[in-house]
């Protein structure tokens, strides 16, 4: 059974028959039960790109790639150290896919997906990381072009840390000394990383 009709299975289980002739659903505990049961589902077989503080200017961020297109990303924001906020962002297919499955408007479906990821997958990302506190405060779409999952960065076997700065300084505006002055606070294999990382990125997407 694929996940279509895995859902349409729950849906017709939870909704009542006065609630599929309306043209929206009404909100109740049972209808958001089911689009939390889709979004399980639906990002089961999903793979997930971490990125850590030192690879991420100090903050934390999770993006979901599905069925080849990156989907939903959170990011969390660190400020002295401190747990400053978290942001959701979602692919516009996704929010119409909840839509239209389980009739519900738009906001709605944002307000569901904003608990639904609250609830259920920021702790396993907290376990992930091995952070407390974490949360998201809010949730907005992607823009209108969807992309190809941006893949994890990855150092070539045998790259020498000369070979590493030569990458850094010709795809950033840092000079030798620079690298060097930043290698004093930052390990070279994550500030390679994360320029790999940034020049996949603008690959791929165009910024």
């Amino acid at each position: 059974m694929n996940l279509q009709e895995e859902i349409l299975k729950i849906k017709a289980m939870i909704i009542s028959e006065e609630e599929r002739k309306s043209k929206f659903n009404k909100p109740s505990q049972p209808l958001k039960d089911s689009i939390y049961n889709y979004l399980n589902l639906y990002i089961k077989n999903g793979n997930r790109k971490v990125k850590n503080k030192k690879s991420n200017y100090g903050n934390l961020a999770e993006e979901w790639c599905i069925d080849g297109s990156e989907e939903i990303s959170a990011y969390y924001y660190f400020k002295d150290g401190r747990f400053d906020g978290g942001r959701l962002l979602i692919g516009k297919d996704l929010l119409s896919s909840v839509q239209r499955t389980f009739s519900v408007r738009r906001a709605y479906a944002m307000y569901v997906i904003e608990e639904w990821y609250d609830d259920v997958m920021v702790p396993k990302f907290e376990e992930t990381i091995g952070e407390k506190g974490l949360s998201i405060d809010g949730i907005d779409t992607m823009s209108d072009r969807a992309h190809p999952c941006i893949p994890e960065p990855v150092k070539p076997e045998g790259i020498t840390d000369e070979e590493m700065i030569e990458f850094i300084v010709k795809n950033t505006l840092m000079n030798y000394n620079d690298v060097k002055k930043r290698l004093e606070k930052t390990n070279l294999d994550d500030l390679y990383l994360q320029i790999v990382d940034i020049v996949n990125t603008k690959k791929i997407t165009g910024f």
